[in-house]
């Protein structure tokens, strides 16, 4: 070839070159590979350690040595902890309380490889399944609706339940790569050339921190990676250890579903993977995207995760001990000053337990041992009940106990609810049923601590506009702090303050009963709910009825949802002691209504303590017909009615209300 025609072939190359250099700096999305997803699962090493005498390292440990991931928690189900529920919820981006379905219990699936991918068996009795629960709940979801399928890369040995993430909605998984321990990060790259979404069962002990490190070194810009503890075979609700890479600087994962910092839900997989990959999230799907926010310590982590596990297990002990401490208090009482000394102490009694409230917020920041925490909650929740006694004249001390603790909660919502979710009465997030905001305890009581309080301060009023407004505002911005989605998230709440206001509000109107004033309690739910609306809305508070009933596809979506409510409430009212206790609460109840002259005698009639207490019972009986949780909010509301009433007999007017013998022969 002459030297004229080799240099015009050189130069055509470079030309050639340049072109396609052009090119793809014109266009970078065609130099770029398509972004990927790695899910990756691993599991609790079950082999004894090397050295048994070293120290055991968790999985959040392992996680946490790996700078380059964002750390946290995962939650995995909601209510009662299944491992196969654990899986299908991330398949699904929705989940309700196991109790809802039927069964309970998920099948028994068994992986079956078959050709190049496998199924599951018994996957259509997962789908009938998902078909009794008052949701949209479509296991397999996931895999679905990422073109190509999921691929499953797993060790061999194993039940590979991991896999039911890859699985789509007839069961099946595209493709399956199982093999050595050794080699499984390497397959799963190579997978990861085939398609954007591939599952990885990892090895347990060393080999699974090896086959992690390799997918971190390997990890490209563009694509995902989430590391998961692997859903263990226990029956204790689970927050899983959780790693993530892809989604920015390092830090701490949160999500709008928990509103937590560390911690995110296993529904907010889905739309975290889907929204990575570029498809668009299904409607009435509820998790929400993982992201980055503050950065939280494996051990503050720890810490909190124990905080969470301890939290149920220390209610009952707690108000056993209340209980115990008051009844000795009252009998002390009486052997030192008979009547007087009685009476003393159920005024420090009932003060004691309106000062519980804001006493378990101050436990909350502390996170002390079981014996310190009971032992503080009595010393200071009757200390102080003792001290207000002291101090403020009878009745008006609920005043204080009331109001404070309406300012701590009112506080620590707009501050995240921090201390409200590590305390006793708080959401116990591990649970999954809510992370941040209220539980269904504290709906059934804040409200209630207010009415009493308000009553209190304002007896002697009587009925008139200026003190119906007091109640009317407070009400409705107490409703409306309890139930933004940025704050409380709690609709339940709005129902139960805004029909209680509005007994309030009505009893202390001046005039008589009318159709307009029954029909303002009756639709107060209806114009809370539309109130609470407005303020997510405006505010962008995003919650769960933002989410469930603001979005909901129809008349039946949000049928499903109340549905779903009273089926809870029903599932509540047949556990344990529960019949027998709203039994009781609704004996309370009778008696108070039946007896209530006598029993009510040393407030001489007050119309606003009238209101209040009324006003309590209203919320109280809203609540349970209006909440998942039913029968709870009825008997905690009755107990708090109770609390007051013991405060009103408290009287320390010696024998001004006592009667001789009446008709009933009995002493009031």
């Amino acid at each position: 070839m002459s030297r004229p025609c080799r240099a015009l072939g050189v130069l055509a190359l470079l030309v050639a070159l340049a072109l396609g250099m052009a090119g793809a700096a014109a266009d970078p999305a065609a130099a770029q590979k398509p972004p990927r997803v790695v899910l990756a699962f691993l599991p609790v090493s079950e082999k004894p350690q090397e050295d048994p005498a070293a120290p055991p390292v968790s999985i959040l440990d392992r996680l946490a040595s790996r700078p380059a991931l964002a750390l946290g928690l995962l939650g995995a189900t909601q209510g009662t902890y299944v491992q196969e529920q654990a899986f299908l919820d991330m398949t699904q981006g929705t989940r309700t309380s196991t109790s809802t379905y039927r069964p309970r219990t998920p099948p028994e699936l068994a992986f079956y490889p078959e050709g190049r991918g496998a199924l599951f068996q018994r996957w259509l009795d997962t789908l009938d399944r998902a078909e009794t629960a008052p949701a949209e709940i479509h296991p397999g979801l996931l895999a679905s609706l990422v073109p190509g399928g999921a691929t499953y890369v797993g060790v061999t040995g194993r039940r590979q339940l991991e896999a039911i993430v890859a699985a789509d909605r007839a069961g099946r998984v595209a493709r399956v790569s199982i093999g050595n321990s050794r080699d499984v990060a390497q397959r799963a790259l190579a997978e990861l050339e085939r398609s954007r979404f591939v599952v990885v069962g990892l090895p347990t002990g060393p080999p699974g921190g090896i086959a992690m490190d390799v997918l971190i070194t390997n990890h490209e810009p563009g694509d995902l990676l989430l590391v998961v503890q692997t859903p263990p075979d226990y029956r204790a609700p689970q927050l899983l250890p959780t790693g993530v890479l892809g989604l920015g600087t390092p830090g701490g994962i949160t999500s709008q579903t928990t509103h937590l910092d560390g911690i995110v839900a296993g529904i907010d997989i889905l739309p975290t993977v889907l929204g990575h990959l570029g498809i668009r999230v299904p409607d009435d799907v509820k998790g929400q995207d993982i992201t980055v926010g503050r950065k939280l310590s494996a051990g503050e982590l720890q810490q909190l995760k124990e905080r969470f596990r301890v939290l149920g297990a220390r209610r009952f002990p707690a108000l056993q001990l209340l209980l115990v401490v008051w009844l000795t208090i009252v009998l002390v009482g009486g052997v030192i000053a008979d009547r007087r000394g009685t009476r003393a102490a159920l005024r420090i009694g009932a003060l004691g337990f309106l000062w519980l409230l804001p006493v378990l917020l101050i436990t909350a920041s502390l996170t002390p041992s079981k014996s310190n925490e009971l032992a503080l909650i009595a010393i200071l929740s009757f200390g102080l009940g003792a001290l207000t006694d002291l101090l403020v004249k009878w009745p008006r001390g609920p005043i204080v106990p009331g109001l404070v603790c309406t300012a701590f909660y009112t506080v620590d919502l707009f501050r995240g609810s921090d201390l409200i979710v590590q305390s006793l009465l708080g959401p116990n997030p591990r649970f999954g049923s809510r992370y941040y905001g209220i539980g269904n305890e504290l709906e059934s009581t804040l409200p209630l601590v207010l009415f009493v309080a308000l009553a209190a301060l304002l007896m002697g009023r009587g009925r008139s506009r200026t003190t119906a407004a007091v109640f009317g505002i407070a009400g409705v911005l107490y409703a409306g702090i309890i139930g933004a989605g940025r704050l409380g998230a709690d609709v339940g709440g709005v129902i139960t303050i805004g029909v209680g206001t509005a007994v309030c509000v009505v009893l202390l109107l001046p005039g008589t009963l009318t159709k307009k004033r029954i029909a303002l309690v009756l639709g107060a739910p209806v114009l809370g709910v539309l109130g609470l609306a407005v303020v997510d809305l405006l505010t962008g508070g995003n919650g769960h009825f933002t989410r469930t009933v603001l979005r909901a596809d129809g008349e039946s979506a949000i049928w499903d949802i109340v549905q779903r409510r009273f089926e809870l409430a029903a599932g509540v009212f047949g556990r344990g002691l529960m019949p027998f206790a709203a039994g009781i609460a609704a004996l309370a109840i009778a008696y108070a209504v039946r007896h209530r002259e006598r029993l009510y005698a040393p407030l001489e009639g007050d119309e606003v303590w009238r209101a209040g207490l009324l006003g309590g019972l209203g919320a109280a009986i809203a609540g349970a017909l209006s909440n998942d949780s039913g029968p709870v909010l009825l008997v905690l509301g009755v107990f708090v009615l109770a609390i007051a009433t013991a405060y009103v007999r408290g009287d320390p007017r010696l024998g001004q209300h006592d009667p001789g013998p009446g008709a009933d022969g009995a002493t009031r």
